[in-house]
């Protein structure tokens, strides 16, 4: 008896070992965050698209005046002036739009039939440029663009100011 005393009281405490042992929660995986799933990250392209849009949206802007727009952006990123992530350079305050704020996101009007091909173009000059097919303004110091001067050394190209 003494021996199924003894298997009795190890199963007893395998048992009772397992049952009072605390369950930890497994951490959640990187791609499920709660701030993953309610924001989803916008790649580069995304980005660049969005804030091109934003800054030369509609088919009154050329498509050399986007491809400056998207340059002088990625101007930004290489100046030590500014952040040195896109997503840094069109958040920082009082520079694109409501960026700052609202985060990198598409207007309203962008979801509208008559601005598809506005929305379209933004995403080939993204594409063009993240492929490495800039204008003249890349690397040569044009950080400024807008619907007024600044900087120097500027000039106009459909209603938008770029300057150094």
């Amino acid at each position: 008896m003494p021996e199924i005393v003894i298997r009795l009281l190890a199963t007893l405490a395998i048992v009772c070992n397992m049952s009072l042992a605390p369950v930890l929660p497994e951490p959640m995986p990187e791609a499920m965050t709660a701030q993953a799933v309610l924001e989803p990250e916008m790649t580069e392209r995304e980005m660049l698209a969005c804030g091109i849009y934003n800054e030369a949206g509609g088919d009154d802007c050329s498509d050399l005046c986007r491809k400056y727009v998207g340059d002088v952006m990625l101007n930004r990123v290489e100046d030590e002036r500014f952040p040195d992530t896109l997503e840094g350079v069109l958040t920082a305050p009082r520079q694109y739009g409501r960026f700052a704020t609202t985060g990198i996101k598409w207007p309203e009007r962008a979801k509208e039939p008559g601005e598809a091909h506005a929305v379209e173009r933004a995403y080939r000059i993204a594409d063009e440029l993240l492929a490495g097919e800039h204008s003249e303004l890349y690397g040569q110091g044009y950080v400024w663009q807008a619907e007024f001067e600044q900087g120097s050394e500027g000039f106009w190209l459909d209603g938008i100011y770029f300057g150094r």
